[in-house]
Formats: structure tokens, C-alpha cells, sequence
């Protein structure tokens, strides 16, 4: 169904490179004027809304926080590590890490919802699986290949009602199945020569300038904040007053948003991505908590965010000894008192596959036109 087989396995380890040959790759893929940008639908196909959040106890890592006793010696006193401390090691490791070198950058995640259909009378929860890898390569090349997975009932009891609803087929949200953005068993592939590779709201930064975000979180914070006063603007102006809260917290949400996005959809070197880590565990209302699975089952510290009265959960899941992001979640908030719906409606995620530098060549069919905006469906 897709070439690219968005679920294989994580990509292998790979021995660090000399450092000259790191600065030539990164040379070849970042040089170069600015080009028309991408179409804004693009960032339709990996920004969806929201996910979740399953809040577990603190689970300690002994190792991180002490030293084991030794038998020979005096006992030592093992110190717990807390699931800030845990982050904050994560975060050192992934910004000391040397980045393997590769003509493209290629970043694979699978995204999930899960949405509530009734028919004919039964209601189930189903859950919509698709796939994006997301190419930027030399000369300002970029390649966006994105499929649909399926959709399908989520536990034995949504199988249930689905059989006694007469089986009928299911395309998640797009209720008359006939999507035509990304079908259930196809691919589409949009090339561009577009240098700009993070879309979201007013930012349009292309690869040299997000390689170039500083490595500290406030100084990142800052820079951040530099295009939040146009978003600001066309927000007040797009969107109804009533919908537009205070300024602070759409100024936070936007922060929170632009971080996830530079860490899945961005070659954003480690020191930016660790600084963004700390950004965005230093926002109001965060909080880290350690021993939390992503989508696929992976244990990792996360940081958290929302979960009050009528807000949804968010959720960002690193990987404890590589510091490497996991994936991200958002939860809805539980339903108004007397209002029915399923439990589990509108949850969000999207876990990361593989997220790197490689000399691997995006495989684009014959006759996808990069000039045509929408790409080929094959």
C-alpha cells in the first residue's frame, strides 16, 4: 500500500560521522534562496487536532539520580530521581549527540483519532489510522507522502455494534467515503521546490533558519515570541471575538503547537529540540510526569500539558535514554454532565517511526507533477 512502510521498525543506530562531512551534507540541503511557499492546505495532512493524555504515577529511575552500593566499600545511599530530573537527563543526551550525516532529512510518523458513528440506530467508536513521511532534501526539495491506513472499531464491544449496524464500511471521520485528500489504501505524493518546512499559523521558516533556533529555552522562547504579534493579529481578525480567549493563552497554545511541530516536522538540530523540551515543560499549566506510554505502547517521561474544566489533555512523550521525541496525544475533556457521547471520542496521537538524516532517496512515481499543488494519488 505505501513504499515507504510507514510501520516498519525504527531506523538503527548510526556511527557518529566526521564532523566535516556532517557541515558538507547539511551545506548541500540548506543552501539556497527562498522559494514560493508550500500550499497552507499541506499542513492540514500533520496537524490535526488533539490527543491526550493517560497521567500515570511517577515512576523513578534510580540509576539516573545515584550510584549503586558497592559490596566491597561502604554502602552508598541510592538517590530516586524525580520525572523532572529524568527529562532534564534526557534532554542533556539528545543535545550532546552528534547528528549522522545524509543528504535528507526524513521524518516518519503514523497518526490515529478516534470518532464516534452512529448507524442505523448503533453507535461505536472507530479509529482512523493514517501515515506522513516528510522528505527535505538538497536544492530545497521537499516531498510529502501521506496514506490512509483504514479505520476500524476500537474495542470487542464497538466490533459488536459495528456487526449489528450490518458491517457497514467505515472511513472515520469522512462520512461519505469519498475523501479524495488521502484515501483508505492509496498514497499521495506532493514534491515542492518550497523552502519553507514549518507551516504552522504565521511562521514560514525555512531549513537554515530552523537550524539556526538558539539551544537555550528562553532564548528559544524569545525567538518564538519574535512572529507571535502577526499570528496575534490575523487571529483577532479570522476568527469570531467570541471564540479568541486572552491573548496569554492562545499566545501559549501557539508556543505549545510550534514546539510539537518542530520537533516531528522540522530538521531542528538536538540542542533546539532539547531546549524545546524545557519550553514547553516551563509553560503555564505543565507538568512532567515519568512512566507514560505513547499510542504504540512505548514508555517514556512526558511532559503535560491542560486537563482542567472543559480542557483537553496534551501530551508529549520522550524517550528516556535517547531523549528522542516518542510521540504526542491529546485527550478531550470529559463531557458536560447529562450530554452522551463514548468515552474515548476524539483522542489524537501520532507516534514517531523514524525522525533523521539519511542518504535514502524519497521514491516519487513517474508524472507527479511538483508544480500542480495537490501531487499524484497512486
Amino acid at each position: 500500500m505505501n513504499d515507504f512502510r510507514l510501520v516498519d521498525a525504527v531506523m538503527p543506530d548510526v556511527t557518529p560521522p566526521d564532523p566535516a562531512k556532517v557541515a558538507e551534507a547539511r551545506a548541500r540541503v540548506l543552501g539556497g534562496r527562498r522559494h514560493r511557499r508550500v500550499p497552507r492546505w499541506a499542513g492540514v495532512l500533520v496537524a490535526a487536532t488533539a490527543t491526550v493524555a493517560v497521567i500515570g504515577t511517577v515512576t523513578v529511575v534510580p540509576r539516573l539520580g545515584g550510584v549503586p552500593a558497592d559490596p566491597a566499600g561502604p554502602a552508598v545511599t541510592v538517590t530516586r530521581a524525580s520525572a523532572g530530573e529524568v527529562l532534564a537527563a534526557a534532554a542533556d543526551r539528545l543535545a550532546r549527540r552528534p547528528e549522522a550525516a545524509g543528504r535528507y532529512w526524513r521524518g516518519e510518523t503514523v497518526h490515529s483519532n478516534r470518532v464516534r458513528i452512529s448507524v442505523a440506530g448503533h453507535t461505536f467508536l472507530a479509529e482512523e489510522r493514517g501515515g506522513q513521511v516528510l522528505w527535505v532534501g538538497p536544492g530545497r526539495k521537499r516531498v510529502i507522502v501521506v496514506g490512509g491506513f483504514g479505520t476500524r472499531p476500537v474495542t470487542a464491544a464497538d466490533r459488536a455494534e459495528w456487526r449489528k449496524a450490518g458491517s457497514p464500511r467505515l472511513c472515520g471521520s469522512d462520512t461519505d467515503c469519498e475523501n479524495d485528500m488521502i484515501p483508505a489504501g492509496k498514497t499521495r505524493y506532493i514534491v515542492t521546490d518550497a523552502e519553507e518546512v514549518l507551516q504552522r499559523a504565521t511562521l514560514g521558516l525555512g531549513a537554515r533558519e530552523i537550524r539556526d533556533l538558539p539551544h537555550e529555552p528562553a532564548a528559544l522562547r524569545e525567538r518564538l515570541l519574535s512572529y507571535w504579534p502577526a499570528e496575534w493579529k490575523a487571529r483577532k481578525k479570522d476568527v469570531p471575538a467570541q471564540v479568541v480567549r486572552a491573548e496569554a493563552a492562545e499566545r501559549d497554545d501557539w508556543l505549545w503547537s510550534i514546539g510539537e511541530s518542530l520537533l516531528l516536522d522540522t530538521p531542528a538540530t538536538p540542542g533546539t529540540k532539547a531546549a524545546v523540551y524545557r519550553m514547553l515543560a516551563g509553560l503555564p499549566g505543565a507538568r512532567v510526569v515519568d512512566g507514560i506510554r505513547d499510542a504504540d505502547g512505548r514508555v517514556g517521561v512526558a511532559v503535560l500539558r491542560g486537563g482542567g474544566t472543559g480542557e483537553s489533555v496534551k501530551q508529549l512523550v520522550i524517550d528516556r535514554e535517547t531523549g528522542d521525541p516518542l510521540g504526542v496525544r491529546e485527550v478531550p475533556p470529559a463531557p458536560a454532565a447529562g450530554r452522551k457521547t463514548l468515552p474515548g471520542t476524539g483522542v489524537y496521537s501520532r507516534v514517531v517511526k523514524r525522525l533523521g538524516w539519511t542518504d535514502d532517496e524519497p521514491a516519487v512515481p513517474k508524472g507527479c507533477d511538483p508544480d500542480s499543488g495537490k501531487g499524484c494519488l497512486r
